[in-house]
């Protein structure tokens, strides 16, 4: 098996098509064909199966594009890797959810620029669950993505950075935007706003946890796919929701942000990566946010 096996497979299943792939190759239908039928031969496995309309890949096919990506994948970052080494600068990629950058990330990053000038770094604005699929195929180093769900623990390494608690939003305009705190048992009436699965994963089992402890079920009506639509429709009137108090220092017009009465487990804010990743920069970083994590507990206990 050679990396041009992995090459026509990927692009044969982008194309689910012999002839778009091989034009796209730059070969003839007949090659890809003879490679593909190679590769199925060393396997032991059907990787497509023929359809009126074209190709479609098959169980084992699936699974082992999943791994030829990922070949690819690493290849690509060895040679970026051998060639940066030349350059004498290394580069570190992550992805992040807004409240990130405002509570710690901005001043760790300018920290990692004073240390280690020589690190290029690019920051990408992703929801938990884009972040996610990104550590999967290589595309991020590291990703902040708020309060992991089980699957981010079956996958990645983790770095608790700091725990918030959960507050009630509710429009501002709410009679019980006033108060101090509120009870949850206060909400059972209202209509929830949830967040997408894919976007924020977990999410809304945060929220409906929380619920059952106050003894009812949350109306989760509406779904939203960032923090600052969920933030919206609370000020448009559409419902309420419970979002960790750092989420607070984002612009939220038109709603009220107030704490919870009832005993609930806080909220954890994370940064995840894929084990085995070696990249200094990125153990740098972890560094720098484990030490100012450790000096803002030193000044909380004083």
């Amino acid at each position: 098996m050679e990396l041009r096996h992995l090459r026509y497979l990927v692009t044969t299943a982008e194309e689910l098509n012999f002839t778009r792939a091989a034009n796209r190759l730059h070969i003839s239908q007949p090659a890809v064909s003879r490679l593909i039928k190679e590769l199925e031969c060393e396997l032991g496995a059907k990787l497509f199966t023929r359809e009126r309309f074209g190709l479609r890949l098959t169980a084992a096919g699936e699974k082992f594009l999943f791994y030829a990506r990922r070949v690819l994948q690493d290849c690509e970052e060895g040679i970026r890797a051998v060639r940066e080494n030349g350059l004498n600068h290394q580069k570190l990629t992550i992805g992040f959810i807004s409240t990130a950058m405002e509570s710690f990330l901005s001043n760790a990053l300018v920290r990692l620029s004073q240390e280690r000038p020589d690190i290029d770094v690019t920051v990408n604005e992703m929801s938990p669950g884009d972040q996610m699929a990104a550590l999967r195929y290589r595309q991020i180093d590291l990703g902040f993505i708020g309060n992991p769900c089980d699957e981010a623990h079956n996958e990645f390494e983790l770095y608790v950075l700091r725990e918030v608690l959960l507050m009630a939003v509710l429009p501002s305009r709410d009679r019980r935007a006033e108060r101090s705190e509120i009870s949850l048992g206060e909400l059972e009436a209202d209509h929830f706003i949830g967040y997408l699965e894919d976007k924020f994963p977990g999410r809304n089992r945060v929220i409906s946890n929380a619920c059952a402890k106050a003894g009812f079920r949350p109306k989760l009506d509406l779904k939203a796919g960032s923090l600052i639509e969920v933030l919206g429709m609370i000020g448009a009137g559409k419902g309420v929701c419970l979002m960790p108090s750092d989420v607070a220092g984002l612009p939220h017009p038109n709603v009220a942000f107030i704490p919870i009465r009832d005993p609930l487990d806080p909220v954890r804010l994370a940064a995840a990566w894929l084990p085995g990743n070696t990249n200094p920069a990125l153990h740098q970083l972890i560094a720098i946010l484990a030490a100012e994590r450790s000096s803002d507990t030193g000044r909380t206990s004083r």
